[in-house]
């Protein structure tokens, strides 16, 4: 990566280095020391994040109220940046994330997450050994809350987000500890009110049988139930979640059904968020459940096509595969981002060679 060096960058180098010089250095222990021995403390890895309902994320973005004084306002973006009202309204106060091993092993568990953004931090921390592969679960508490209502009233024109019994819910983004610390860390949590009760009201009519969330949510039936969720390319790491919509997918195992949202009436097979599922089909928010019954063999793979082409938007965008050796029984959710095709760099004379930035805080597996 190249760039101009700036006089912002010499500045913090400059201060960096005074503070160097200005250190003192150790001094030599007097001879006959008798200072206790002890072995240092085993190193740990720290893992922190935000838990939240992408469902009420959404909800809180196409639900945000016009402002009077200036109807042409757009409402704040469903990005999980801190200070941003959206994500208040979808963090999840009060839930516990879990770090969970290859083995299906809690590996360790987050202290409850914190107003108003849903902070966790791991409790005691993960081995920093980067071979080893961890998933988030999320589950609620009996303090849980959602929505914070009491900060965005009916009175001021938001809709309250509406209530739910949430499940304990896999976020499929792999974890390993690359680095010193795992940072921003996206753990999810759905419940009944968003996809999971639209696609029970639909296999409830295909089986003619009483299909619940509950059970789709049960993780001793067998069954995986995956929800995947589609986003526009993210201007800054995997922050922004506006929903694409037009991509097409296809599943190697299982079935797929398409996700789509309209304002919440009551319409048969309409969840309370507002969400229903067709089978089949493609979502005009790039989302999608898939149903993977018990035993299914093989790995999982779910294939995704733009279907739309727009120059002015880069499209057709470009959108990474979910390859998964299997699923967890119960529910699960991931994030894809799509990404667009930028032109050729060009070439700038005055550049200076620098070092790539350093993300290993994501923790993404090597």
């Amino acid at each position: 990566m190249k760039r101009r060096t700036s006089f912002a960058h010499a500045a913090v180098c400059s201060a960096l280095l005074a503070g160097c010089a200005a250190s003192d250095a150790p001094t030599t222990p007097p001879p006959g020391n008798t200072a206790p021995y002890a072995d240092l403390a085993v190193r740990k890895t720290n893992v922190s994040g935000v838990v939240f309902d992408p469902e009420a994320l959404f909800y809180s973005f196409v639900t945000w109220p016009k402002n009077p004084d200036d109807p042409t306002e757009e409402p704040p973006p469903p990005a999980l940046l801190y200070g941003m009202p959206t994500v208040i309204r979808a963090s999840a106060w009060g839930a516990k994330v879990h770090l969970v091993d290859v083995t299906g092993a809690v590996a360790d568990t987050s202290t409850p997450a914190m107003p108003p953004w849903g902070q966790w931090q791991t409790e005691k921390g993960i081995s920093p050994d980067a071979s080893m592969v961890y998933l988030m679960q999320a589950e609620s508490t009996p303090e849980m809350s959602i929505g914070a209502n009491d900060m965005f009233p009916g009175e001021a024109g938001f809709l309250p987000i509406p209530a739910a019994t949430y499940f304990p819910t896999v976020t499929l983004r792999p974890l390993a500890p690359t680095g010193t610390q795992c940072m921003i860390q996206m753990a999810t949590l759905v419940g009944d009110a968003g996809a999971l009760g639209a696609l029970s009201k639909t296999l409830s009519t295909e089986t003619g049988t009483t299909v619940t969330p509950a059970s789709l949510a049960d993780p001793s039936s067998g069954r995986a139930v995956a929800l995947i969720w589609v986003y526009s390319p993210s201007p800054v790491l995997d922050l922004f979640m506006f929903p694409s919509g037009d991509i097409a997918a296809e599943t190697s195992v299982g079935a797929l059904y398409s996700l789509d949202w309209a304002p919440p009436t009551g319409a048969p097979g309409q969840s309370s968020m507002g969400f229903t599922a067709k089978r089949n089909g493609v979502s005009s928010l790039g989302y999608y459940a898939l149903v993977v019954p018990p035993n299914a063999p093989g790995p999982v793979k779910v294939s995704f096509v733009d279907t739309l082409t727009k120059k002015e938007e880069g499209r057709p965008w470009s959108v990474p595969a979910l390859n998964m050796p299997g699923l967890p029984p119960g529910v699960s959710f991931t994030r894809l981002l799509a990404s667009a095709e930028s032109g050729p760099e060009k070439d700038d004379p005055f550049a200076e060679d620098e070092l790539p930035p350093d993300f290993s805080f994501l923790c993404f597996p090597q």
